[in-house]
Formats: C-alpha cells, structure tokens, sequence
C-alpha cells in the first residue's frame, strides 16, 4: 500500500542557503502542515508489479480536488507504507474530508508527530521526490477527474464547493 499527499513541487528544490542534501523549512511548513499533530494522507493500492495503480492514485487526487474550494492543478506524491512505519510512526485510519463517499475511509492520519518525527515524514517525502513518485495534473485534467465522477455518480455535483461545480458545468456544457 502507498499513501499519497498533495505538495508544493517547487517547495522541495533546495533554494539560497539551503544545500541540495536538505529540505527547505518551507517544503516542511507549507506542504506537511498538522492539525493536533496529525498529518492527512489517502491510502492508495499497489498492483501486482509493486508500483502504485493508476485508479488509486486518481482516487487520492479525487479526494484531494473535491475538499478544496476550487479547481487547481494538483501535484501528488506518494510513498510507500512502509517507509512509514520504517520510521516507526503511527498510522491511523480516519474518516477523510471529502464529498466523494466511497473515498472517506481511504483516508489515513499519520499521528502522534512531533518536531522530530515530522522530519522523519519530510525525509520520506523528499526520498520520494527524488524517486520520481510524484505526478502533476494540470487544472483541466483535475476538472475532468471531477466531471468523470459526477457522471459515473460517484459524486454529486451539489454536493461540490459552488466554485467546482462553476468548473464541472463549463467543462459538461450544462
């Protein structure tokens, strides 16, 4: 199994001062952000070569696109779970933040972090990184990721932020 999180790409290149073998504190402010020390990702399957399927990882992006209030494009990374508990943190399942009802209980909490074990995800992520596990959908792929599941009824588009529905219709024509 792998989890997958959206990030900042650019966030994670080594900037003035920073040396290539680091992570930039911005990466680590901006992209792993905590609520009561926890850390949001989506579980993702692996296929039967080991490496991530393409559907769970459109599924991660689907969750991701529909909590937000607008369609952006979405970078996502992924990383194996085992790297996290490598690391020895704690993994918790959790009901996740999204419209789509089939994907709320994808959703893992990476938990009891601190300034310590923070580091230790920021490390797996920027491992992945370099790994290449990581993928962009531009805006207008993300808007027909939401418009496919809205006419798959995987999704109502009531049930969608007004400014998603907005992009959804204009891509529908309706």
């Amino acid at each position: 199994m792998y989890f997958a999180r959206k990030f900042s790409r650019a966030k994670w290149w080594p900037k003035d001062g920073v040396a290539d073998d680091e992570i930039p504190a911005d990466a680590v402010t901006a992209d792993l952000r905590t609520t009561m020390n926890k850390l949001s990702v989506w579980r993702c399957e692996r296929g039967p070569d080991n490496e991530i399927l393409e559907q769970g990882l459109l599924d991660a992006a689907l969750a991701l696109a529909t909590a937000g209030d607008r369609i952006d494009r979405l970078d996502i990374v992924w990383f194996a779970c085992e790297e996290v508990e490598r690391s020895q943190l704690v993994c918790q399942d959790s009901d996740g933040r999204t419209p789509v009802a089939a994907l709320v209980r994808r959703h893992v909490d990476i938990c009891e972090l601190d300034y310590h074990r923070l580091g230790k995800v920021a490390t797996v992520v920027q491992a992945s990184i370099e790994q290449g596990l990581c993928k962009r959908l531009t805006e207008k792929r993300v808007t027909q990721l939401i418009a496919d599941a809205v006419q798959n009824e995987r999704v109502e588009l009531d049930a969608l932020p007004p400014r998603i529905q907005d992009g959804v219709r204009k891509l529908l024509g309706a």
